[in-house]
């Protein structure tokens, strides 16, 4: 039996990197747990002051106002805070010497790994936005891999990305003479280096 969300090695496959996205990611449901306290606690403080009800139907409708705000905050804590969470603990990034995975629920079966033999790039692309210029300088960015007519792999929010990419391009360069560094993507696909041994 296969274990669900992790990369099965084949045999003489190894670990270079196996690592989460970074823990930058977790700083949006934080503070959308702490607004949703907040929130929760002013509202019902308010229903509590301005409106206390002693008689019978009037004190059903305050207890189910009560209890849809209860809801609704627990709703948001799971949607926005639990759910992320969870998704990022979940997500691993992972490259071997023979491919580059991404594992987890961004991926469909949990897994998705791409061979490094038909590897032809990889580069960061910098957050943009307002959030990216506060968390400027915290070594997170999104690396893109491209695999030719096996489509691409992203992974967002990878910590130190210059260096993810760097072994990436190592791992996947072919062992011949000539390494895929400074080639275009078009011109790397054409020359294979020589011999693969």
């Amino acid at each position: 039996m296969r274990p669900k969300n992790r990369l099965v090695l084949r045999q003489g496959e190894e670990t270079i990197v196996s690592t989460r996205a970074h823990p930058i990611r977790l700083v949006g449901p934080a503070v959308i747990a702490w607004c949703t306290v907040l929130l929760y606690s002013a509202l019902q403080r308010l229903l509590d002051l301005t409106w206390r009800p002693y008689e019978a139907p009037w004190t059903t409708l305050h207890s189910l106002v009560g209890w849809i705000i209860t809801l609704a905050a627990l709703w948001v804590a799971y949607r926005y805070v639990l759910l992320p969470a969870w998704r990022w603990l979940r997500t691993v990034f992972v490259l071997t010497n023979q491919r580059l995975a991404l594992t987890g629920p961004p991926a469909k079966d949990n897994v998705v790994a791409l061979p490094l033999d038909a590897l032809r790039g990889a580069r960061v692309v910098a957050p943009t936005g307002l959030f990216a210029m506060l968390t400027r300088g915290v070594g997170r960015g999104t690396v893109m891999a491209d695999f030719g007519a096996l489509g691409g792999l992203k992974l967002a929010a990878c910590p130190q990305p210059d260096a993810m990419v760097d072994l990436v391009q190592q791992s996947g360069r072919p062992a011949g003479n000539y390494s895929r560094s400074g080639m275009t993507t078009s011109s790397s696909s054409s020359f294979q280096g020589g011999p693969r041994g």
